[in-house]
């Protein structure tokens, strides 16, 4: 699965609401979280006193490349796709503004982790996204907006998400192995 996914986008909304204990699909959940704006300069500008969150995912750059894991693949019909495995690196940025950000910053830092039935771990999991364990705290700002400051908080947390590339042409599958008698000898 990669971000360009739209069921990439639903896992981590789906994630960030398990957080916070909000259903995904309530009014309350998606007037607080909600995907950052691919143009800044004309994205709405909740009042100072509304909790927003935004969030976005940014290829990592600092990232080693490992070499894939390649498989043989399932078996359809006697043949074998291969398919190979990647680990992609990417960067969940999470920006909460209003005078709850540093509280829904550290609660999602916190509970992002927690993993069983229902919980933000399983949620990504199943998604085919994994958290990298122990992101930095969340780093408490003040933006200007205008003549007034607006409070900030960012939290930086590394993503690996599974990327599976399987082969179109099928490699043919041994249908039967032929028996060979060896004689023992003495």
């Amino acid at each position: 699965m990669i971000p360009s996914d739209p069921a990439f986008h639903r896992a981590i909304h789906e994630a960030l609401c398990a957080c916070l204990a909000l259903p995904p699909d309530s009014d309350a959940a998606l007037s607080l979280i909600r995907e950052a704006y691919t143009e800044p300069e004309n994205s709405p500008r909740p009042s100072r006193q509304t909790d927003v969150i935004y969030w976005s995912v940014t290829p990592e750059m600092t990232y080693t490349p490992r070499p894939p894991a390649l498989t043989a693949g399932d078996a359809r019909g006697g043949a074998h796709a291969p398919r190979v495995h990647h680990f992609l690196p990417f960067t969940l940025l999470v920006v909460c503004y209003g005078p709850g950000c540093g509280k829904n910053a550290h609660r999602i830092r916190s509970f992002l982790y927690l993993d069983g039935k229902d919980f933000p771990r399983a949620i990504l999991r199943k998604a085919g996204i994994y958290p990298v364990p122990d992101p930095p705290e969340p780093l408490l700002l003040y933006e200007e907006e205008g003549s007034l400051w607006r409070r900030r908080a960012d939290l930086s947390v590394s993503l690996r998400v599974t990327d599976i590339a399987a082969h179109e042409k099928r490699r043919g599958a041994v249908q039967s192995v032929p028996a060979v008698m060896l004689k023992k000898s003495r």
